[in-house]
């Protein structure tokens, strides 16, 4: 079974491009490791990039949290030396859960994924 599973890769290249409250954007390059056995993006691969961006988005409205509840769609495959955004917003920043949607596009601002994030806050960024 071993020789039948293969490493997937995630944080291999990440830039970010945007940090603001309730708003980031990060963007990195699909890289071999990042790939299923057809040649895409595992979907594994494009569900954790998502993950981190919803939590760096808690951390923009001044929160620390953790995945409480997601959901993901994916729309298009991306590929090998795909360029991608991962663009996440707050919609809703409360006391105790916040509430993050999650695209990620390719180059040609094809969009590969929507997902949405409830975080549970579990206490305040101290600076």
């Amino acid at each position: 079974m071993q020789d039948k599973l293969h490493e997937i890769r995630v944080f291999e290249n990440f830039r970010e491009e945007l940090f603001e409250t309730g708003h980031v954007i990060v963007t990195t390059k699909v890289v071999e490791k990042s790939l299923n056995y057809f040649g895409n993006a595992h979907g594994g691969y494009l569900f954790t990039i998502c993950d981190q961006v919803a939590g760096l988005v808690a951390i923009s409205t001044g929160d620390y949290a953790v995945t409480l509840q997601s959901n993901i769609n994916y729309l298009k495959a991306g590929h090998l030396s795909d360029d991608l955004k991962i663009e996440g917003l707050c919609v809703h920043n409360g006391k105790s859960t916040k509430v993050v949607d999650v695209l990620v596009t390719n180059q040609e601002e094809k969009i590969l994924t929507r997902a949405t994030f409830t975080m549970y806050v579990t206490g305040a960024v101290e600076d």
